[in-house]
């Protein structure tokens, strides 16, 4: 039923005015609209409404991706901005930050202002 249609995505955080400028100014998400519960920015036609918590207590793992075509590329712009790409100890990853899973697909992680765990992703074939 809802194969054939439009997604909303979600983040929170518990300090608009800091989360706003990364993902406005150092992500490029335009912003859509606000309220006094949310900033809903645009990426690529798909909204990504961040709510505005009280409380966060951030998940080691991501709950958000953006596929890419060129993920050395983008890590080098997104550094360029002041985005730190997290290390891990528990799977090899090249200089940049990237792991390179079985099938080819590589993938680098990057944390927001409120420690909201963010991806990058390019499939083999991209």
């Amino acid at each position: 039923m809802l194969s054939d249609k439009t997604i909303m995505a979600f983040i929170a955080t518990t300090d608009a005015k800091k989360a706003r400028p990364f993902y406005e100014e150092v992500l490029g998400l335009p912003v859509k609209r606000t309220d006094e519960y949310a900033i809903v920015f645009n990426s690529n036609g798909i909204e990504l409404r961040m709510t505005i918590v009280r409380e966060l207590h951030p998940v080691p793992y991501s709950v958000m991706s953006w596929i890419v075509p060129d993920i050395h590329g983008m890590i080098k712009g997104l550094t360029a901005k002041g985005v730190v790409f997290e290390k891990y100890t528990f799977f090899t990853q090249d200089d940049a930050g990237v792991w390179t899973a079985p099938d080819g697909t590589q993938v680098a992680w990057f944390k927001d202002p409120d420690g909201n765990l963010l991806s990058l992703t390019q499939y083999p074939s991209e």
